[in-house]
């Protein structure tokens, strides 16, 4: 009779080891790649609403600036160039101007609108707080003309590429209510250094267009 509970007593025990034995352990998994954010695409760029192309300054036609220029086709914000220009020692002054053969509708309205380009200047500090920045649907300046200071720009300006965003309803209006936004045609900005003593300051525009806040 002992031997037979000994034995019973045995074969619990051998029963109760192989089913710790068996027994699957659970541990955290140290994977934590579920944690983390999907990795950013920096190749797509923003999308602009209602894009409306003013003018890519890829070639050179209907563009006016100081002395002779050439398309720059190296270091440009977007396309196949822009247009590079330097206001030497001796000179105080700079102008960009370009007149579109037929007027362009941008679609949008003096509430929603809004002007958007990209403007090079090598050496902010050098600059002049003065000069203007134009729309028209007159084909000319100072008429039926939507402005903006370039004084006020200046602080938040940096050396090299900025892009400027203007808005229709900051703009100052000159001429029956300013310029007619079914119809521009003209486009100018000027600006000055504080001196004509100075080293080259070299400037630059690009791909300006106008798009909806």
């Amino acid at each position: 009779m002992k031997f037979i509970k000994t034995t019973m007593v045995c074969s619990i025990f051998i029963i109760g080891l192989a089913l710790t034995a068996c027994k699957k352990e659970k541990y955290t998994s140290r994977d934590t790649s579920g944690l983390k954010p999907p990795p950013v695409d920096t190749t797509k760029v923003p999308v602009e609403n209602d894009l409306v192309v003013f003018d890519k300054v890829d070639v050179k036609d209907g563009w006016q600036t100081v002395g002779d220029f050439s398309i720059t086709t190296t270091g440009q914000k977007e396309g196949a160039g822009y247009i590079k220009n330097t206001i030497t020692n001796g000179s105080d002054f700079m102008q960009f101007i370009k007149d579109l053969p037929a007027p362009l509708d941008t679609k949008l309205t003096e509430a929603n609108g809004r002007f958007r380009f990209w403007l090079y200047i090598s050496d902010v500090s050098l600059l002049k707080n003065d000069g203007s920045i134009e729309i028209t649907s007159s084909g000319k300046s100072d008429a039926n003309e939507s402005a903006w200071d370039v004084g006020p720009l200046i602080p938040n300006l940096k050396n090299g590429w900025n892009e400027i965003t203007l808005d229709f309803d900051k703009s100052i209006k000159t001429g029956d209510g300013g310029a007619d936004y079914s119809a521009i045609n003209h486009f100018r900005i000027f600006f000055f250094t504080t001196g004509k003593d100075h080293p080259d300051l070299i400037t630059g525009i690009d791909y300006l267009r106008f798009l909806s806040k």
